[in-house]
């Protein structure tokens, strides 16, 4: 008999950012495992039916509307065709926890009540950001229902977004955490410090489960004819940097620095949505931009690649292991990552993926540069990066599940 769960995530399938694909390929390999699904959700995401679903609840959201002032941003994000994104605006700094709270949680809340009215789940699993998600775990909770809380981002530990400008705010925001998460069955954190942290200030459960690539993503390189320059060696950026803090000018700094006979032969490209700042600062340098890809362009472009860059410094600190780092790994092709003291850093040295240096030092990453173009590492091994695909992490989820599930039974056999 499956194990019904309810799965709760802002973001989902259709929509192309890195959090919708995590809840598409956890949901599409958890239901082979003969769990039955259900995922409530937001309409931003679009409409449709989700591979391995038994149901999909998708739910009113302000952001789905045209009082969305950020839509274009949005669109940027998911892959939507729109080249340039803008950063958090002041109003974000007001919401507590997020603006999730008031676009989506005003739905998505009364819809989980109803789902857990209809049908007896043996759990759920609410997704952050936004971290208003876990609000409703914690209201089923109360109801009974075993609860996961998944943290894909920190919520006060090593958050990606600035902090609330008064004391106010973040005392709130504070207490809203230890409310929430304090009494969740388990946390899982997509890093190992973000599931650290909640071991140790909460004392929970906790379990390092992280992103992912799907091995069955079928890829034409084709799809990639004409964006990297022959006979050179191509250091490849996809997707965004600005959302999380991030900045190419370490790394175009450390490209001036180098002989010129080695800066002749690089190729450093980025690819995905811009900020007007990081398209001035990267068409004023040795750097080249080639637009914001389709998908099938993106993957192609990661498999053509000689290295890909992972830029892990920014407003998050050590729990920073980008989306985009699991798709590399996918990939197949030598990883520079610049942040040494990151979750990304450790997750190439374990599967043995690339290098890694220093998130700010030109002098450092020169250095990187130049040994990568005169001595290129060997390709990580397949073995190696299997437990980064999806069919072992949904596994390692399904343990996670069933551990949770078989708790809540057993405290409803003691009342």
């Amino acid at each position: 008999m499956s194990r019904p769960i309810l799965l709760v995530s802002q973001h989902a399938p259709p929509s192309g950012i890195i959090a919708a694909r995590r809840i598409g390929g956890l949901v599409k390999y958890l239901g082979r495992a003969g769990y039955r699904i259900t995922v409530l959700t937001s309409r931003i995401s679009g409409e449709g039916e989700i591979e391995g679903a038994a149901a999909v609840a998708r739910t009113r959201d302000l952001f789905a509307t045209q009082l969305n002032w950020r839509r274009g941003s949005f669109q940027a994000m998911s892959a939507q065709g729109a080249a340039t994104y803008s950063r958090a605006s002041r109003f974000e700094s007001l919401a507590v926890p997020d603006l999730g709270a008031v676009s989506w949680l005003p739905y998505a809340l009364p819809a989980a009540l109803r789902l857990v009215r209809r049908e007896r789940f043996d759990c759920v699993i609410t997704s952050s950001p936004p971290q208003s998600a876990h609000l409703i775990g914690r209201a089923l909770k109360r109801r009974g229902v075993p609860w996961i809380a998944e943290l894909r981002d920190g919520w006060t530990f090593d958050p990606p977004r600035p902090a609330f400008p008064t004391g106010a705010q973040r005392r709130l925001d504070e207490r809203l955490e230890r409310g929430a998460l304090g009494s969740a069955d388990a946390v899982i954190g997509i890093s190992g410090p973000l599931a650290d942290d909640a071991a140790h200030r909460f004392g929970l459960r906790s379990e390092v489960i992280t992103n992912a690539f799907d091995p069955e993503e079928e890829v034409d390189e084709a799809a990639a004819d004409g964006l990297l320059r022959s006979g050179r060696h191509s250091f490849v950026h996809t997707g965004r940097m600005a959302v999380s803090g991030r900045s190419p000018a370490p790394l175009l700094a450390a490209v001036r620095r180098l002989r010129p006979d080695v800066a002749a032969r690089l190729d450093v490209v980025f690819a995905g949505p811009l900020t007007d700042d990081e398209r001035a600062l990267i068409e004023a340098s040795d750097g080249r931009w080639v637009g914001s890809l389709s998908r099938e362009q993106t993957l192609a472009l990661q498999r053509r690649a000689d290295t890909l860059l992972v830029l892990a410094q920014g407003a998050s600190g050590p729990s920073v292991a980008t989306g985009k780092l699991f798709e590399y790994l996918g990939a197949g092709r030598p990883i520079l990552v610049l942040g040494e003291d990151t979750a990304a850093a450790e997750i190439v040295r374990s599967a043995g993926a690339g290098i890694v240096a220093s998130a700010t030092d030109p002098e450092e990453i020169a250095a990187a540069l130049q040994r990568l173009v005169e001595d290129p590492p060997p390709p990580p091994e397949p073995t190696a990066v299997e437990p980064y695909a999806f069919p072992a992490v949904a596994e390692k989820l399904a343990a996670l599940v069933e551990e949770v599930s078989r708790s809540g039974r057993e405290a409803k056999a003691l009342r």
